[in-house]
């Protein structure tokens, strides 16, 4: 509602019960208006998955300025933390079922056995049978709590801002015309969204919606340097900051090293929440029955994906491993 002047859309007195009275009584002098715009292909807009990179750059860009709206400023976190969510993203630890962790070290076995001895797949799974790779499953279950606490930001970390929590491709309508000028990428449905790092949902896209061949050859990081520009150049227009040169030192940044680690460290949480959630029930036959399901991530209908995200990931988490040692912060198995 708006402190516009219109009539409230709730009857007052007669037969209302006391609760519409009062709903009426409470909108009296306020009014407010909904505009909806259609998104459709005829007015410039579709939804799709898997997406080409071009396409994850607009949606990369398009997150990167709500990203910027929040970053660094403390009150508005603190105000997102308490009406939103401390902790954005449904996949986040602390939302889930236990039994999901509690039953990892199975879902994983489980897992292996019945992808492990694809015949026709031997290439694509051979992955499955690395030493590493065959203790995921226990090896997630350690590092679970860490990883998420080192993704949950206060309202006060350097690097916290608002994220949309649930970045698929398909909660963003593209433009149908790849060209300047045709209009950006619009982003939907903010119901996980709340407070957390940018990261999450850069590496929650990128393994939901791109193709492994699009990600070979640098191809990933050019996507994941596409959004750290777009991110930069919001913060500086928002703080006034300097040129565009990149040795410019009035120009705000994202320290590589810390946008490196959180994006690393948010690849890890998701490979735990799928591994929990979708894995643990997962065949070759449930791959293939949602192939097309647009709205499924990749890792849980391409196989291709699957695999070269579980290689990827089980060199990240070696990295955490190393540093949770180091700092001396105990497993749950020691």
């Amino acid at each position: 509602a708006t402190d516009a002047e219109q009539p409230s859309p709730f009857q007052e007195g007669g037969d209302n019960n006391d609760w519409e009275v009062r709903k009426g009584r409470s909108l009296e002098g306020r009014g407010g208006h909904i505009l909806l715009e259609s998104l459709s292909p005829s007015h410039g807009y579709f939804q799709d998955s898997p997406i080409t990179p071009t396409q994850s750059l607009s949606c990369l860009r398009a997150v990167a300025e709500l990203h910027a709206a929040a970053w660094g400023n403390e009150p508005l976190l603190r105000t997102i933390g308490d009406r939103l969510s401390t902790a954005g993203g449904s996949y986040q630890l602390a939302f889930r079922n236990p039994k999901e962790l509690q039953n990892m070290v199975a879902s994983w076995e489980g897992f292996r056995e019945r992808f492990a001895g694809l015949k026709d797949q031997e290439a694509s799974v051979r992955i499955l049978e690395r030493d590493s790779v065959m203790r995921l499953g226990r090896r997630v279950y350690e590092m679970a709590e860490y990883v998420s606490g080192e993704l949950t930001p206060s309202a006060g970390d350097e690097h916290a801002t608002m994220v949309h929590g649930d970045f698929k491709a398909m909660n963003v309508f593209l433009p149908v015309e790849e060209k300047e000028g045709s209009g950006d990428a619009i982003m939907i449905d903010f119901s996980c969204a709340g407070i957390g790092y940018g990261m999450s949902d850069v590496a929650m896209h990128i393994v939901h919606a791109v193709l492994p061949r699009d990600l070979e050859n640098g191809g990933e990081k050019r996507l994941v340097e596409g959004y750290l520009s777009a991110l930069e150049d919001a913060m500086n227009r928002k703080l006034g900051a300097g040129g565009s040169e990149k040795d410019d030192e009035s120009r705000w940044t994202y320290p590589r090293e810390a946008a490196t680690r959180h994006y690393r460290l948010a690849c890890v949480d998701y490979l735990r929440f799928i591994m929990g959630r979708f894995w643990r029930s997962a065949t070759p036959e449930s791959f293939e029955k949602k192939r097309e399901s647009k709205n499924t991530t990749l890792i849980n209908r391409n196989l291709e994906a699957a695999m070269a995200f579980i290689e990827k990931v089980d060199g990240y988490l070696e990295e955490f491993e190393r540093e949770r040692r180091e700092r001396g912060r105990p497993s749950r198995f020691d």
